[in-house]
This record gives C-alpha cells, structure tokens and sequence, in this order.
C-alpha cells in the first residue's frame, strides 16, 4: 500500500494523467487506473517498477530542464563573464536539497542525480543541438551568434573545397554531428566541425571514436570547456589536431597529437597550416570574416 500511495502522490506533483504514465510505463491504462483508484489492492512488483521507473525518469527530465533554466538565467544576466558550467554544476548540487516527497520544479528544489545522465538519456532530450555531455556532466551552449555561423561555415566551405579538390578520402562536418567515444556512455559532444578520415567510425547516430580534426569556436558559456575538459579529452582519445578559435580574443589555439602540453598561439591574422596536411592547407581567419 505504501508503493501505491508514493506513486500516487508522485503522479500528483508531476501533473500527469493516468493515461500518460500508463504510456510511460508500457501498460494497460485499465491496469495504472485501478492501482491509482485503489481498486487493486496489491499489484505485482513487476507492474510496480514500471511505473516507479516511468515517473523516475519523468522526474530525472524535469530536474534536467529545470538546471538548464537556472544556468541560462544565470548567463544571461552575467553576459561579460565567462561560465565554468562544471563549477556552476558542483555548486548548483552544493546549494540544492533533494526533497523526496516534493517534486515541484519552479524554484529548482531537487538536485541533478549525474549518475542516471547517459548518453541514452540525452537523446530522450530530443535533437536539442544546445545540449552536450562530457564525462557525465551536462553541458549548456547558447545559440551561436552570427559571428559564430558565419566562421563555421566558411570554415566547412574551405575545408570541404581542400577535400574535393586533392580527392581526399575524409569527410567535413559543420551542421552538429554527435561524437561518442567507444566505452562510455557519459560523453556526447557536437564540435562545431568536425573532420573524419576513417569511414568504419561513422554510424546513422554520429561519430564514434576520435576524428581527425575537430575545431571549436569559443563562446563566453563554453570558454572554460574548450580549453580545458574538452581539450583533454580530445587529445586523451586520439584526435589528430584539434583548433580553438576564440573570436573575443582573436586568437587560434592549435594542439597536435603526439605533442603532449605544446599549444601552438596564432593570431586572426596569421596563416594557421593545417598539420593532418602537413600545412598544405592553410587557413586566415580574418580572410573568411571579410
């Protein structure tokens, strides 16, 4: 009985129909129904666990949106500070109390269990390209600039002319592909483009394992991740070459593979060579600004 009146009152502070957790759950809405109404006494645990995993996980999606509100709010209102999200996570989880009897949402009571966000789970999120995660901590990118768009196309045009005019065998992305890394399910990152020269790494869900260049184009909410959690990870995993562009501070953060800790600094003015092509592409950024 004391299952039955958890449920209850869970179903209650989420707002959702029987017929919508019956949905959840996999079940008859005839059978949610009676153990909602009581008229089945004791259901079996089986049914049970359905539906306490369905509003788990229901509740897990509303902990997540409600963290995103927070930190967006928290941005927008520091627009000339750069966010450590990873830091602004730890202390999110610091400063809030798990309630477990209440799951109202609107002042961000409950507190992000990370050990439930997988991969798996962020794609439940739906094709939200704003959302990424590394290493089980869930990453918030605000909606690029025009700036940004503008440098990320131009970027994938020159690439991909490189690509085709030398027959090249790899591949240019710059639209949010999804990089996975083999064995963890608690990584899902969209570089802003993406270079693949291994055909067996890319799959109907994205990438999975490390590419062959991968840049990123700074913004203030994912400055401290590019430079640091991003890019050590990147090069932990293999990935060839990887550019940091950093458009406040007009400045191209380059790493090579093989060279561990040597950053090479390049100004928007310089002639950055492209080290998987042995610099036979070179590129200016402030030539494809205008």
């Amino acid at each position: 009985m004391e299952d039955n009146r958890n449920i209850k009152e869970r179903k209650k502070q989420l707002k959702l129909t029987t017929a919508q957790v019956a949905q959840m759950a996999g079940l008859p809405v005839s059978t949610v129904s009676k153990i909602m109404t009581g008229e089945t006494k004791n259901p079996s645990f089986l049914t049970i666990e359905k539906i306490d995993k369905a509003l788990a996980h229901e509740e897990m999606l509303r902990r997540v949106y409600a963290y995103f509100k927070l930190l967006k709010e928290y941005i927008d209102s520091h627009p000339n500070d750069s966010v450590n999200q990873i830091e602004f996570e730890k202390l999110y989880k610091r400063n809030t109390i798990l309630n477990q009897t209440s799951y109202e949402l609107t002042d961000c009571s409950l507190a992000i269990d990370t050990q439930r966000i997988n991969v798996e789970f962020i794609h439940e999120l739906g094709e939200d390209k704003q959302i990424e995660l590394l290493n089980g901590h869930l990453i918030y990118n605000e909606a690029p600039n025009p700036k940004h768009q503008i440098m990320v196309q131009s970027l994938g045009r020159i690439i991909d002319d490189f690509i085709h005019s030398n027959n090249g065998k790899c591949q240019m992305f710059n639209i949010g592909i999804n990089l996975y890394f083999e064995e963890d399910e608690h990584t899902l990152l969209i570089p802003d483009v993406v270079v693949l020269c291994d055909d067996s790494k890319l799959n109907e869900s994205g990438v999975t394992g490390a590419p062959d260049w991968i840049i990123e184009v700074v913004s203030k909410c994912t400055r401290h991740l590019d430079y640091n959690e991003k890019m050590h990870r990147y090069m932990v995993e293999g990935v060839r070459e990887y550019w940091i562009i950093d458009p406040e501070k007009e400045r191209v953060t380059t790493y090579i593979q093989g060279e561990p800790m040597m950053a090479y600094i390049y100004s928007f003015d310089d002639d950055i060579p492209v080290k998987i092509y042995d610099g036979k592409l070179s590129i200016i950024i402030n030539s494809i600004l205008g």
